[in-house]
């Protein structure tokens, strides 16, 4: 923005000036100028020069803030020789009317005449300047090499022309020829510097054919009306020997130029078909680089690579034919109907066998076109893949139409082309699996936090009793359960669960198996005929791949004993006074068998507590943790751990449990869930007055929603 602040505020100064100059030639040589004194020829020229300069600087100011097109400005200078061409043809009627009684007022113009000439000279200054910037322009443009200095010393010996023609004196005129000679040769070398015609189109060297031959014509005309008969000349040459001297050899610069131009663009001619195509090819590829970091959808992605992919090739119509499971789809048609390009692609890959794709090859159609009916007559095909990460996940298929065939130009073209295709599918596919991911990972947040309100917030407290409950999901979420029941009459009930399989839909599983145990322990309190009917309800949501294994059992604080029966899962371990014991009453895992033989196979056990029992229920997360060698925790190592704590609290020891098997498979990513749940019984005393239940009933609550 300052950039531009900057160059109105020159484009401003400048102007100023050039109307400053306009002014004060205007003034001098309507009440000063006296065309018999060289001193006053000296100063009508200097000033006639610094107008130019400034009307130079400020055109060119103007022109900075356009971008150029060669084409726009060839077009200007027709236009503004056309408008020459009229000023030099109405110079004719200008002389005769300020001609009168056979005087010519022109060598003795009075005040309007002076203004006359003053206005018609300066609108041909004008003009002069705006054709030296736009021949400078085209000189200048696409040009890779620095040649200033061809061009200035062409500026020097021009101007060196143009102010040698105040000479009179003819022993002097070598002077003034010599320079006109050099500036005519130098306007020869820097007119065949032509670069920028390479770099237009077909279509653009046409034109610009017929448009060259108009304006050096145009040209042509304007320098030979400005022979030293006509009245263009004599007008001119009255205000300024040198600006006329400066139109003339800017003509001749017009002449010799457009000549060239018109040579040079009929040799580029038939090659520009050749560079348009190259042209073509960079520019798509320039614009799938810019793809390849952009956020797009998959089918708007695929649209653009099939309309690009019939440019690059020069093509008649495209598709892409894309791998979906073990079939292939075509999609993204261009110009073709969707029957055409199944059969095309039915053609390549079933009929023919097609199986390597590792590079862009063509088939001729020729042989198989008659017999698949095609409502378009394709004779060539070219079949480039599409691959990511080394593996072809696709093809894109390009095709054309009569006697026209793929050429090894076409097919390197297509081959790169399906290179950068290749990275902006897979980076639209990876974008669609990112977001994919992203809302599962939501789902999950939701499903995290729903679980951590089905495991109980915080353990009960009863004087009689401690617990300690861990639970550590191998992912988002577990099908691991554990909860307490509190129960009528001094009792609490309490299960384990662990269902079958991993994520997120064990974690539904284990939702409903977890309202079906809190429902059954209301109104059932015998452990057995609850994991019953617990079996019989999970019929209705359990396939064949899944089954659940629980233990559910049952503390009466009043009798103080244990009552659990086990379906399927993990023993339950007791540590009596130092002493490990598995108890393992007999039952299978819910869901295995609906039958009677389930509840035929099901036992329930009674144990009779004692102070500083330890009951230990968990889940197989423990026992199957696995090292870096792949090897477990393991039963034996677990019982070790337990025998060797039996007299710590509930907590430390499922701390220490946690802690060991933690640094086992430190270096082992966790592949299953774990639950820990630990009883410690603490006294064995039925007659005591403080181990009433009132004091779990307002701790054993559940964390809200």
């Amino acid at each position: 923005m300052s950039k531009i602040h900057g160059i109105l505020k020159n484009y401003s100064y400048k102007l100023q000036l050039t109307v400053a100059f306009a002014i004060i030639l205007y003034f001098f040589r309507l009440f000063f100028y006296d065309p018999g004194s060289a001193l006053f020829i000296f100063i009508n020229e200097l000033l006639i020069g610094w107008s130019a300069v400034f009307l130079v600087l400020y055109i060119t100011e103007l022109a900075a803030l356009r971008k150029i097109n060669p084409l726009s400005l060839v077009l200007s200078l027709g236009i503004l020789n056309a408008m020459i061409f009229f000023f030099i043809s109405f110079s004719g009627s200008i002389r005769s009317m300020l001609s009168d009684t056979g005087t010519d007022k022109l060598l003795q113009p009075d005040l309007i005449d002076s203004m006359i000439i003053f206005f018609y000279a300066y609108l041909l200054l004008c003009a002069a300047a705006f054709i030296f910037l736009v021949f400078r322009e085209l000189y200048f443009y696409k040009q890779k090499k620095n040649v200033s200095t061809y061009f200035n010393t062409m500026i020097v010996f021009i101007l060196l022309t143009a102010f040698t023609a105040v000479i009179k004196d003819g022993s002097l005129s070598y002077i003034h020829n010599t320079f006109l000679i050099i500036s005519i040769i130098l306007i020869i070398i820097n007119s065949i510097k032509i670069s920028w015609i390479a770099f237009i189109v077909k279509k653009e060297k046409i034109a610009l054919l017929i448009l060259s031959v108009v304006i050096s014509v145009l040209f042509a005309v304007n320098l030979a009306n400005s022979s030293s008969s006509s009245a263009h000349y004599k007008m001119l040459e009255i205000f300024s020997p040198s600006l006329e001297k400066f139109i003339s050899v800017i003509m001749v610069y017009g002449v010799i130029y457009f000549s060239v131009l018109f040579f040079t663009t009929l040799f580029h001619l038939p090659t520009a078909e050749a560079f348009d195509r190259k042209a073509q090819e960079v520019s798509s590829l320039q614009y799938f680089s810019r793809l390849i970091t952009q956020v797009l959808d998959f089918s708007d992605l695929a649209e653009t690579v099939t309309e690009i992919a019939a440019k690059v090739c020069n093509s008649d119509a495209s598709w892409i034919v894309w791998k979906e499971d073990y079939d292939l789809k075509t999609i993204a048609h261009k110009n073709i109907g969707y029957l055409d390009a199944g059969k095309i692609t039915s053609y390549i890959f079933n009929e023919k066998r097609i199986e390597n794709l590792d590079k862009t090859f063509t088939i001729n159609l020729a042989d198989g076109g008659n017999h698949m009916n095609l409502s378009d007559r394709f004779t060539s095909v070219a079949v480039s893949p599409l691959k990511a990460h080394n593996e072809t996940r696709g093809c894109l298929l390009s095709v054309k139409k009569n006697e026209f065939i793929f050429d090894d130009e076409d097919i390197n073209a297509l081959d790169t082309y399906s290179d950068y295709a290749s990275v902006a599918i897979e980076n639209s596919r990876l974008l669609e699996e990112s977001i994919e991911k992203e809302r599962l990972e939501k789902e999950l947040d939701v499903a995290r936090e729903i679980q951590k309100n089905i495991v109980p917030a915080k353990n009960p407290v009863h004087p009689k009793l401690s617990i300690s409950s861990v639970f550590i999901p191998a992912f988002e979420v577990g099908g691991d359960y554990y909860d307490f029941f509190e129960l009528e009459n001094e009792k609490m009930g309490f299960v384990i669960a662990d269902v079958s399989g991993k994520g997120i839909s064990a974690a539904f599983i284990m939702a409903e198996t977890k309202g079906i145990f809190e429902s059954l322990s209301k109104t059932i309190q015998k452990p057995r005929e609850i994991l019953i009917y617990a079996n019989q309800i999970l019929k209705r949501t359990l396939d064949r791949k899944n089954f659940v294994s629980a233990a559910y059992g049952l503390i009466d604080f009043e009798q103080e004993k244990l009552v659990i029966a086990r379906a399927g899962h993990c023993p339950l371990i007791l540590l009596r006074d130092g002493k490990v014991q598995n108890i393992r009453p007999r039952g299978l895992g819910l869901g295995l068998n609906y039958a009677s033989f389930f509840a035929d196979t099901l036992d329930e056990i009674e144990i009779d507590l004692k102070e500083n029992d330890t009951l230990v229920l968990y889940t197989d997360g423990i026992t199957e943790a696995k090292n870096t060698n792949f090897e477990d925790f393991g039963d034996a190592h677990f019982l070790k751990i337990l025998a060797g704590n039996h007299d710590k609290s509930a907590d430390e020891l499922s701390n220490l449990v946690i802690k060991e098997i933690t640094l086992f498979s430190q270096d082992s990513s966790q592949h299953d869930d774990i639950t820990l749940v630990i009883f410690k019984w603490k006294h064995n005393s039925k007659t005591d007055g403080d181990t009433q239940w009132q004091s779990l009933t307002p701790q054993l609550q559940k964390k809200g929603t």
